[in-house]
């Protein structure tokens, strides 16, 4: 994976969440005065977004004017993100500002570069990052309920001509950050799977690959289930099938909230990953004990294993 720009080594070179690209398209540039993100690169947006869901630094955007690098950790049901937004352009970008959004499921503290953070006030100038420069974002998180959708990130500055950039961003923190394994045994996992059963806790989806993919097989599995471990956080449960078209895996979803006793409330979830190869089509069954946790693990399962072609 692309690693983020670090203070030195700044480079010249070179989506989970569909109202992003409806963002992205209706402040693109037929206005003459915003610029927004062009359409031709949304799928790279997409992949770039994915890929930050499953490792753990990356390049979040990139055009000729600016690129957009994260690092992110996770311990529990903590995490620290560091994002770091590099000038690319040739000239200095003036009124520089960033506004994340902060859902009520997540606890954020956040600090920056000086007058980097948008507080919403009408005046508030921003900061302005010189050529081959970064300004840098901190941000301080911990989750304390289930969740389905990654927080926004807005970013706003001008050019030195007076053209108006508005690009509406995602941040890669989505509820697999806040994984921890559990291993089971076949006959363990196999009963927690039929006790976890009903329309409120699973949630099923099958994705047809598409005609130029690579072919179903067994290195193909080996990196779904590197995926999966790796990726997603989960316990790889091994024997559950006798077949090796399915990945069948256990984790732990961290919160910071407490329960009237004071103890964390966490949340058991599983997954199982099953190939098609004939028909290169996999179905990806999720069972929490919370619908949100179900949904949450489909949806990055199913992207991860796009990228995995």
């Amino acid at each position: 994976d692309e690693e983020p720009l670090e203070e030195e080594d700044l480079e010249e070179d070179e989506d989970l969440e569909e109202d992003e690209d409806d963002n992205a398209i209706e402040n693109g540039s037929e206005n003459s005065l915003i610029f927004g993100i062009p359409k031709e690169l949304i799928p790279a947006m997409r992949k770039a977004f994915s890929n930050l869901c499953t490792s753990p630094s990356g390049v979040l955007f990139e055009n000729s004017l600016l690129q957009v690098g994260v690092k992110h950790e996770y311990v529990g049901a903590q995490g620290r993100i560091s994002v770091f937004f590099g000038n690319l352009h040739s000239s200095s970008l003036q009124h520089f500002k960033v506004k994340v959004d902060q859902p009520h499921h997540l606890r954020m503290q956040m600090q920056g570069t000086q007058d980097l953070l948008d507080d919403g006030e009408p005046d508030s100038a921003g900061c302005t990052v010189a050529t081959k420069t970064q300004a840098k974002l901190l941000v301080l998180v911990e989750v304390t309920a289930p969740f389905d959708d990654a927080p926004s990130m807005r970013i706003t500055f001008e050019t030195k001509k007076g053209e108006r950039h508005d690009y509406p961003l995602r941040l890669p923190l989505v509820a697999t950050c806040f994984m921890e394994p559990v291993n089971l045994d076949p006959g363990a996992f196999m009963q927690r799977w039929k006790s976890l059963e009903g329309p409120d806790r699973e949630c099923q989806e099958v994705m047809k690959l598409p005609p130029y993919s690579s072919e179903i097989d067994k290195p193909y599995m080996d990196r779904v289930s590197s995926i999966i471990v790796d990726g997603l956080k989960f316990g790889r449960c091994q024997g559950v099938d006798p077949t090796p078209w399915t990945v069948s895996g256990a984790a732990t979803f961290r919160t910071g909230a407490k329960d009237s006793n004071g103890n964390n409330i966490n949340v058991g979830c599983l997954v199982r990953v099953e190939a098609n190869p004939k028909a290169k089509a996999f179905r990806v069954t999720t069972r929490t004990l919370h619908p949100l946790c179900s949904k949450a693990i489909k949806n990055v399962s199913l992207v991860s294993i796009k990228l995995a072609m």
